[in-house]
């Protein structure tokens, strides 16, 4: 009889091949179709304006930003112009009647958002098949091996260290409710934390120099 945390962990990367191969075939025609070629002529056009805008700059080093404004431009300027362009040609190089030409033009940012979103569901799944692919390498392999025993020993050094500096800090260290305030007043008299004096620009009143004056009158 198997434990059932034995066997999702061996199902697991059949699931995760299946679930990808099933959101990959529903994301294809829309994201072919609707999504590819926005994308292509964001990605050419954003990374033209970042070359230029790495020329013109002496401040940006790889100019991100500039890349994902400009896709965000054009894409907001392609999408509809596309669904413009599918609507126009099925009404002139098809015998689709009014309603049914509505509910296909309708239809077209639907199919984009689905496409979308299965296509972000398809490359979480391939992140998540990463690790068992380089299990496959026999280096990778030893890596991903070593890294229980480095975590624990990382665990180790952590809680020895915080034995070792922790007594240091006192109170800090031990109480549960610190009154940070009074502990900053107390470092102040013992000079550890220099006064904070009053700075010249300060309105007058602030520091109460103006009433000892007068109480001095």
């Amino acid at each position: 009889e198997y434990d059932g945390d034995a066997v999702i962990r061996e199902t697991r990367l059949t699931y995760h091949i299946f679930h990808l191969v099933f959101v990959l075939l529903i994301a294809a025609v829309p994201t072919i179709a609707l999504n590819l070629p926005v994308g292509l002529v964001a990605r050419l056009w954003a990374n033209r304006r970042r070359k230029k805008a790495l020329a013109a700059s002496k401040v940006k080093i790889h100019a991100r930003d500039v890349m994902l404004s400009e896709k965000i431009v054009v894409c907001i300027v392609l999408v509809p112009s596309l669904w413009c362009f599918y609507g126009l040609s099925m009404y002139f190089l098809t015998d689709m009647d009014g309603p049914t030409l509505a509910l296909a033009i309708m239809s077209l940012p639907l199919f984009s958002y689905t496409g979308v979103v299965t296509a972000e569901a398809g490359v979480v799944d391939l992140k998540d098949i990463k690790p068992y692919l380089m299990r496959l390498f026999p280096s990778a392999r030893r890596r991903m091996s070593a890294l229980p025993e480095t975590r624990r020993q990382l665990q180790a050094d952590l809680r020895s260290f915080v034995k070792e500096i922790g007594p240091k800090l006192g109170e800090i260290y031990y109480k549960k409710d610190i009154d940070w305030e009074q502990i900053q007043a107390d470092a102040r008299k013992l000079g550890q934390i220099p006064p904070v004096h009053p700075s010249p620009e300060s309105p007058a009143g602030e520091d109460g120099t103006d009433d000892a004056k007068k109480k001095d009158v």
